[in-house]
């Protein structure tokens, strides 16, 4: 089983938050940007924007995270379900 966690890009072109939103949920990437473009425009965009950055990884995280993820599934995979 592929493990995916959502952290933000590393090449994206100010933080990443939009470009590690797309790839994690397979969505379009200009598509996502005009979203949050018309959203800043009627002012709630940017807020949106922060929180997401605040509370999405950064990439220099992700194998990390991907190594607690695959741990939490081994758990899971030998009747050790969390609650």
């Amino acid at each position: 089983m592929e493990h995916r966690v959502l952290t933000r890009s590393k090449h994206g072109l100010v933080s990443g938050t939009l470009r590690g939103m797309a790839n994690y949920y397979h969505l379009n990437l200009n598509g996502l940007q005009l979203v949050f473009l018309i959203a800043a425009f009627f002012g709630f965009g940017f807020v949106v924007y922060l929180v997401l950055w605040m509370s999405i990884p950064a990439y220099s995280k992700r194998e990390e995270l991907l190594q607690e993820a695959q741990a939490r599934y081994q758990k899971t995979e030998d009747g050790y379900s969390q609650h």
